[in-house]
């Protein structure tokens, strides 16, 4: 049986967010090691499925966006700090903090801004320092923790690695926050793609992209698999249907 069903930006967050929670890494450092959830709109979604929480504003679960056009850094008036999650209960403690002491089981999962077709991601900074990845990476490398990255497929360009380059030298100028943009070098990329192939046994393909009227960002997807099993994910996926978009107010 083949299907096909179209996706907002933030029903594709919900899904995403579903399939990180099932993905097998995940459960076992729910059940018996530590999460760091950094930053990103995507990753709200994702504290929401691993702690049963509502994050009512999930642009405070980052520091940088893209909003109003342009980067920016959020603004928001009720800021969520990045949680960290230990043998399946947050622990009240900055990650920053935690860091040090994680070790291979933990996972680690931050959000990112641009993917492309080789299945590198990547992720804008304003930090000169290098944000939170530029201060993560080195040991989650080191160590070989898991670095997951929830990212939409709306965010994909042609060259992640061309576009890294182009970026180096910096920016002169540029409308709204000057960025630059670092790879995500081992880590493993949950799209919708993915989030479906952790919770389904199928096959699927992303068909088209974009729309109007608040379906800007959204992606058409079609599966094929046995009818039972497409009709369950139809029915999930009817589930998610009309999840409210990320609101911004700067």
């Amino acid at each position: 049986m083949k299907a096909l069903f179209t996706l907002t930006s933030s029903e594709s967050k919900r899904l995403i967010a579903k399939g990180v929670r099932a993905m097998p890494e995940v459960q076992r450092a729910l059940a018996k090691h530590t999460i760091i959830i950094a930053g990103g709109t995507t990753n709200a979604f994702v504290a929401e499925e691993l702690l049963g929480i509502h994050i009512a504003d999930k642009t405070g679960y980052t520091v940088g966006i893209v909003a109003n056009g342009q980067p920016e850094i959020s603004h928001s008036t009720h800021p969520t700090h990045p949680f960290v999650i230990k043998d399946g209960n947050p622990l009240d403690m900055h990650w920053k903090e935690y860091l040090p002491s994680m070790i291979p089981g933990d996972v680690f999962i931050k959000g990112g801004s641009a993917l492309d077709n080789t299945g590198l991601a990547a992720v804008m900074v304003s930090d000169s320092a290098g944000g939170t990845i530029g201060i993560a990476q080195g040991i989650l490398l080191a160590r070989g923790i898991s670095l997951i990255v929830p990212i939409g497929l709306e965010k994909m360009i042609p060259d992640v690695r061309k576009a890294v380059e182009f970026l180096t030298p910096p920016l002169d100028a540029a409308i709204g926050k000057k960025v630059g943009l670092i790879p995500m070098l081992g880590a493993k990329v949950v799209t919708e793609l993915t989030a479906l192939d952790v919770l389904y046994d199928l096959e699927a393909h992303c068909m088209a992209a974009g729309g109007v009227g608040g379906s800007e960002g959204a992606v058409t997807i079609a599966v094929e698999g046995f009818a039972e099993e497409v009709q369950r994910l139809l029915s999930d996926i009817a589930a998610i249907k009309g999840e409210p978009p990320v609101q911004y107010q700067s």
